[in-house]
């Protein structure tokens, strides 16, 4: 059994464990019904196939706490502060998707440790679909 080890001990070049998953009409339609988005390409079949997943939906499961191995410390917490995001091709319903974490930046700034990490979202076929450069901190409380 591999120990788990906390984000931010993590070192750069460090990768969390990759997550797989499909999103079915069902979960579509919630992220619909939250966004009041209703557009056809999330619903119907188009020109180019299968509906479109929701971008929220590609938010959220790429969020770095989605990954199998997420881990902190007890009296530790992660703030996400900014993300820059690229959306590069749509994702179909039903596809297998894939999300990758990648430590790439280390710093210490304000007396915390930052962490800047490439995340990459794929499609069963190896297409690119979001491509995103999260940046969080830690924060900790004493221990009593």
């Amino acid at each position: 059994m591999v120990e788990k080890r906390s984000l931010h001990l993590m070192g750069q070049g460090e990768e969390l464990e990759p997550l797989e998953f499909s999103v079915t009409p069902e979960l579509n339609q919630q992220y619909l019904y939250a966004e009041e988005d209703f557009n056809p390409r999330y619903i119907e079949e188009g020109d180019g196939g299968k509906p479109w997943v929701h971008p929220g939906v590609l938010l959220n499961m790429s969020n770095w706490t989605r990954s199998p191995s997420y881990y902190l410390n007890p009296d530790w917490g992660s703030i996400h502060t900014s993300d820059e995001t690229r959306f590069i091709n749509p994702a179909s319903l039903g596809k297998r998707l894939k999300v990758t974490w990648k430590i790439t930046e280390l710093i210490e700034k304000r007396e915390r440790p930052w962490q800047t990490m490439d995340i990459l979202v794929t499609d069963e076929d190896g297409k690119e679909i979001l491509q995103r450069k999260g940046i969080g901190t830690f924060v900790w409380s004493e221990p009593k």
